[in-house]
């Protein structure tokens, strides 16, 4: 439908300003879509339905039957044979209804389930912009709270459109002339039902908090593979991540047909009490009948209208809102699902696999989030051989947007990146993240073992590989030290370790991937002086026989690089080894000097380059 907001992101400003574009028809019918596997649900449920509706026109002819030859003859003794023939046609009815409610819900719950999972494979494949410029509580609402608006609707409210615009219909004819007797007769059963919907409310209670529960574990789930998408994509790890959210969803799918089946008992029987309600209503009407204080047809009009007065007028107002909301879900829901990849992978047949990167260069690379803004402007360099390279610059230089590309988290507008020669966009994305590693400024560790995190981009890997790996980046001594070693449980947000050892944790699960191409992007500036010398040595080994990038701040880390490449304003400014730079004289060599002397070094003022360093602190 192309219904996909611009650059596939979901703002407040572009929802609030937005309106409704599909006709509703064309929505149901997409939904219909999702149905079909479900046919023998489906037609189960609108058999039951018809069928109920068929019984449902025999209650008038058995009133009828009850005036013409026990009331107005006066033979209440014909009550003896009429009252069971009215319960068996009733119930009849009601169990039909139960079978519809509960075949139309059945129906409901996996129209949403595969509608969610769709959702799910789609923020599994699309570019990283969705998220760094969505909102995450909007996008999760789709998902989660407009997926939910739709099973609503669709478990009760098809159903209630048809059933209570019959009942209302008869209704409105008699809704003034109620008789204040009866109707006090009407509610007498009242007491009797609330105590049996109280008796039925501890069960449903139960299974309902058990569906809330399975629910906040789907919604932990999602918003750890929001929160991680980068790691996931970077350890090629999308497959998973929706594997694992699958089973999260068919967890909250069997507690929720459970509480369905407690909560669809409730309107047969309490139906039944308004059959009781209905034969008291009748016997005494019939009294009254004889006693001449009301006529017959006001006896018969009572009647018919305690099936089909109230409660069907309140639900028909009530499945109207749903209706509102399932149509505005529904258009959400698809507005995600239509969202158009930007970073699109070539043709199976024709995507090229890669074993390893030997080269890596950028040929007149242009690019910005907003392709009005370019953020780095025709940046070539090349990098080969197992050279490292280093990339520093002011904030907002456009340093992390090289990584950016280099990953393919965003194609170049202008220019071209190769690998081993060939362009980046003809190679299969799994097959080029795999023999990369990214550690981040802010590396993501999920709620779960310092083990599992550490071989979270090899699943494979035995736990003396990840203890080799963590004594390698000085990680092992304090993974040690707490509660259960390994085995100790991260919490959301990495909130029980500290920044640093979250870091150390990241260094090891990137060395136990063994990339031929490591990215480190600020991954020191979190780390204290005295753990940077235990990750000094560690990074000296992890960056043996490997391609490196390096973006850092700390120039201890960018002295271990063959070449420097300085940027400023996305553009390349100065290029070449430590020794060369600081001879330039250049923003480096003010960069350099200026952190020397913040590291408590003293630097005679005539080496501290002062006018580029002031150029740098206007930048910032």
């Amino acid at each position: 439908m192309g219904m996909g907001s611009p650059f596939g992101v979901f703002t407040a400003r572009y929802e609030e300003s937005r309106k409704r574009r599909v006709p509703d028809r064309a929505l149901m019918a997409r939904v219909y879509g999702y149905a079909k596997p479900y046919r023998k649900n489906l037609t189960i449920g609108i058999g039951a339905i018809l069928l109920s509706s068929l019984t449902g026109l025999l209650s008038p002819y058995l009133h009828k039957v009850a005036i013409d030859q026990i009331i107005q003859p006066g033979l209440l003794s014909g009550f003896l044979w009429w009252i069971p023939l009215f319960i068996i046609v009733t119930l009849l009815n009601y169990f039909l209804q139960y079978v519809q409610v509960f075949q139309m819900r059945i129906v409901g719950e996996n129209i949403v389930a595969r509608l969610r999972d769709e959702m799910i494979s789609k923020l599994q494949v699309i570019s990283l912009r969705y998220f760094s410029e969505g909102e995450i509580g909007r996008i999760m609402s789709r998902p989660i709270n407009d997926a939910n608006n739709l099973r609503i609707f669709l478990r009760m409210g098809l159903t209630s459109i048809i059933v209570d615009t019959a009942s209302i219909l008869g209704s409105l004819i008699i809704i003034f002339t109620l008789n204040l007797k009866l109707a006090l007769a009407a509610i007498a059963i009242l007491p009797l039902a609330l105590i049996v919907a109280r008796f039925l409310g501890g069960f449903s209670r139960k299974a309902y908090r058990g569906t809330l529960t399975s629910v906040a574990g789907l919604t932990a789930r999602l918003q750890e593979n929001l929160s991680g998408m980068k790691v996931i994509k970077s350890f090629v790890r999308e497959k998973e991540a929706a594997k694992e959210f699958e089973e999260a969803q068919d967890k909250v799918f069997r507690a929720t047909v459970k509480a369905v089946g407690i909560s669809a008992a409730y309107q047969p029987i309490i139906l039944l009490m308004r059959i009781s309600g209905t034969i008291l209503i009748l016997w005494l009407g019939s009294q009254m009948v004889l006693a001449g204080e009301i006529t017959i047809g006001t006896l018969v009009a009572f009647i018919e209208y305690q099936f089909s007065y109230f409660m069907p007028l309140m639900d028909l107002v009530a499945v109207y809102d749903q209706y509102q909301s399932a149509m505005a879900a529904i258009e959400r829901i698809f507005d995600l699902i239509d969202t158009e990849e930007e970073v699109k992978e070539v043709a199976q047949e024709k995507a090229l696999e890669i074993d390893a990167i030997e080269s890596l260069n950028f040929e007149n690379v242009t690019f910005g989030y907003d392709p009005k803004v370019p953020v780095i402007h025709n940046v070539s360099f090349s990098l080969e051989s197992s050279k490292k390279l280093a990339i520093v610059g002011p904030t907002g230089a456009g340093k992390s947007t090289i990584i950016n590309l280099v990953a393919r988290f965003y194609d170049p507008l202008d220019g071209r990146i190769l690998i081993n020669g060939h362009d980046i966009r003809a190679m299969r994305t799994s097959s080029l993240r795999r023999q990369m590693s990214i550690v981040l400024q802010d590396s993501f560790l999920f709620p779960m073992s310092v083990k599992d995190n550490i071989r979270f981009g090899r699943p494979e890997a035995s736990d003396d590989e990840i203890v080799e790996a963590s004594k390698a980046v000085g990680a092992h001594e304090f993974i040690m030290k707490l509660p259960g070693g390994y085995d100790y449980v991260i919490q959301e947000g990495s909130s029980n370790i500290s920044i640093g050892q979250r870091q150390l944790i990241s260094f090891a699960r990137t060395l136990l991937m063994n990339p031929r191409l490591l990215i480190l992007d600020e991954a020191t500036s979190s780390i204290d002086p005295y753990t940077e010398l235990v990750v000094q040595n560690a990074l000296r080994k992890i960056l043996e026989n490997r391609l490196a990038i390096i973006i850092a701040h700390r120039l201890s880390t960018i002295r271990l690089c063959d070449e420097i490449l300085v940027l400023d304003q996305g553009r390349v400014v100065e290029r070449g080894s430590h020794r060369e730079l600081m001879e330039k004289g250049g923003l480096y060599s003010s960069f350099y000097r200026m952190q020397f002397r913040e590291e408590g070094y003293e630097v005679p003022l005539e080496d501290l380059s002062l006018r580029p360093a002031l150029s740098i602190n206007d930048r910032k």
